[in-house]
C-alpha cells in the first residue's frame, strides 16, 4: 500500500494538500499510527501513517510546527495524515508550511470521517497484502524446493526468486562478498537483508536489491530463505565431493602417489574433459587453520564464478582443506591468470591461493604438486617455476628410490643422526643456525657430523654429495 492508494475511496474525501517531493506520494505505508502526542517520533518506525488532529498543538507558530514535522521526518513517516475538527476547523497554516519545507506528504480529512474508519481501512488492505504476500511466498518456496530436488542448482533457485520478487537477488559472504547473483545490475536503491542460519564466522546473507521497496518482501521471502539456507548448506558443508569425478581422479592420483607416468596423467587429463597438451591453469586454495569447510568452498565458489568469464573449460575439485581449479583458453597468459585470481579470491583475506601454469599435463603432476607445497600465509601468490621437490619428484623410479635407501641406510638406526644430516643440509652447514634448531651444542654437532662421515664414507664439505644426499633423503 502507497500513500497515494489513499485517495482511491471517493467516499472518505481524503485530500492531498502537500505532495512532498517527487516519488513521494510512491512511498510504502507500513503501518496505521494514531497518536496526539507533541512529540511522537520515539514510538514511530518508518513508513508508518500518521494520524493526528493536532489537539496537543493549539499553536500559530510556525517554529513549533517546523520542530514538530523535522521530528517525523527523521523516522522518516511516509505521510501525516490530519484530521479537521474541533481541535482545528481549518488546516494550519504551519504545518503547512513544515510538510513543504520537510519533504513530508500531508493529507487532509474532513471530521465527518473518524480515524477508527481510516485506520480500519489502512490495516484491513495491510493484513490482505500480507496474506498475498505470504501465500506467494509459500509457494515461491515450494518452487525452490522442486527446482532443489530436481538437481537445480543454487543459480536457478536465485533466478526463479529474481523471477517472482521483480528484483536483484544475490548471496553474500560475510566479507559482503557476492557469491552468485540473478536479476538486475548493480546496485539498487532499495536493499532487504536476510541472515541464513550458520556459524558465527560463516554467515552468509540473502541480499535482495529493488528500485523501489516492497513492504512484504520479508514476508514474501521468509519462506524461500529458509530453502535457500539449506541448499547453501548442502553445496558448501557437505562432506562429499562436489566436482567433476574425472578431474577429482585426476588430482587424487597426483597427491596421493610421488610420481605418475605420464601416459597416465594424459589418459587422465582427457577423462577430465582437459586437453592434455594445451596451457592449463592451476589455482590451489586452503583456508588458515580454524576456519571451515564451508568457508573454504564458499571463497572456491566464488572464485569460479569469477573465473569462469575467462575461462570457459573449468574443473574443479573440492576436499575438506583444500581446493584446486584447472583452467584452459585458447589463449590463457600466466600473468592474466594471476591477476584474474586475484580479482577472483578477493577480500577474503583467511586463503592463502598458489597460482601457476603447466604446458601439458606431463608438467600437470608437478605444478600440482609444487602448489600445494607453496601454500602457507594469507594471499594470492604465483608458485615457483621449479622446486627441489619438484625435481626428486621427477627421480622417483624404483631403482632411484631403491638406491636412495641404500645411500642412507647407515643411519636408519639413529634418529638423531638422520635429524642431524637433514639440518646440516637445509642450513648449508651453517653451525649457528643448525645449533640453535636442533637446541645443541657446537661441540655435539661437531661430534654428530663426524660420525656420519664415518657412517656414509663421504665428504660433507663437497656440494654434489650435498644434494646427492638432500635428493636421497627425499626419495629414501
Amino acid at each position: 500500500m502507497r500513500v497515494a492508494d489513499m485517495l482511491e475511496d471517493p467516499g472518505r474525501r481524503i485530500e492531498i494538500r502537500v505532495e512532498g517531493p517527487p516519488g513521494a506520494l510512491a512511498r510504502p505505508i507500513t503501518w496505521c499510527a494514531p497518536t496526539e502526542s507533541i512529540d511522537p517520533s520515539p514510538f514511530l518506525t518508518p513508513g508508518a501513517l500518521m494520524l493526528t488532529s493536532g489537539m496537543a498543538l493549539n499553536v500559530t507558530d510556525v517554529r513549533i510546527w517546523d520542530a514538530y514535522v523535522e521530528r517525523l521526518a527523521n523516522v522518516p513517516i511516509a505521510a501525516l495524515a490530519f484530521g479537521l475538527g474541533p481541535a482545528h476547523a481549518a488546516l494550519p497554516e504551519g504545518l503547512v508550511l513544515a510538510c513543504r519545507n520537510r519533504g513530508v506528504p500531508l493529507l487532509v480529512f474532513p471530521d465527518q470521517v473518524p480515524f477508527v474508519l481510516v485506520q480500519r481501512d489502512v490495516q484491513d488492505r495491510l493484513s490482505a497484502e500480507r496474506y498475498e504476500a505470504l501465500r506467494r511466498g509459500s509457494e515461491l518456496a515450494d518452487d525452490c524446493t522442486r527446482i532443489a530436488a530436481d538437481q537445480g542448482t543454487m543459480q536457478d533457485v536465485l533466478h526463479r526468486i529474481s523471477e517472482v520478487v521483480g528484483a536483484r537477488v544475490s548471496i553474500q559472504d560475510s566479507t559482503g562478498a557476492t557469491l552468485l547473483a540473478a536479476g538486475g545490475e548493480g546496485s539498487l536503491a532499495a536493499r532487504t537483508e536476510f541472515t541464513l542460519p550458520g556459524s558465527d564466522r560463516d554467515r552468509f546473507r540473502l541480499v535482495v536489491e529493488e528500485t523501489d521497496a516492497q513492504t512484504t518482501i520479508r514476508t514474501l521471502l521468509a519462506p524461500v530463505a529458509a530453502v535457500v539456507s539449506m541448499q547453501l548448506s548442502t553445496t558448501l558443508g557437505s562432506a562429499g565431493v562436489a566436482h567433476s569425478r574425472n578431474a577429482g581422479r585426476l588430482t587424487e592420483a597426483v597427491y596421493g602417489n610421488d610420481a605418475v607416468p605420464t601416459a597416465e596423467l594424459i589418459a587422465l587429463a582427457r577423462d577430465a574433459e582437459l586437453e592434455p597438451y594445451q596451457r592449463t591453469g592451476v589455482v590451489v586454495l586452503q583456508a588458515e587453520a580454524g576456519r571451515s569447510t564451508t568457508y573454504l568452498r564458499s571463497v572456491s565458489w566464488r572464485a569460479r564464478v569469477v573465473l569462469a568469464g575467462e575461462y570457459p573449460a573449468m574443473r574443479f575439485v573440492e576436499e575438506p582443506d583444500l581446493s584446486t581449479i584447472l583452467l584452459q583458453s585458447e589463449s590463457l597468459d600466466p600473468a592474466q591468470l594471476l591477476s584474474a585470481a586475484r580479482a577472483a579470491v578477493g577480500r577474503a583475506r583467511s586463503v592463502s591461493a598458489v597460482v601457476a601454469t603447466a604446458e601439458n599435463a606431463a608438467e600437470l603432476g608437478l605444478v600440482l604438486r609444487m602448489c600445494r607445497r607453496a601454500l602457507g600465509p594469507s594471499g594470492v601468490h604465483a608458485a615457483p617455476r621449479l622446486d627441489f621437490d619438484a625435481v626428486v619428484d621427477t627421480l622417483r623410479h624404483p631403482g632411484a628410490i631403491s638406491l636412495a635407501q641404500r645411500l642412507v641406510a647407515p643411519l636408519a638406526r639413529s634418529e638423531e643422526l638422520l635429524t642431524t644430516l637433514e639440518a646440516y643440509l637445509r642450513h648449508s652447514g651453517a653451525t649457528p643456525a643448525i645449533c640453535a634448531e636442533l637446541f645443541i651444542h657446537r661441540n655435539t654437532l661437531a661430534y654428530r657430523l663426524k660420525r656420519i662421515r664415518e657412517l656414509l664414507a663421504l665428504d660433507l664439505q663437497d656440494g654434489r654429495v650435498r644434494a646427492t644426499l638432500m635428493m636421497a633423503l627425499r626419495l629414501a
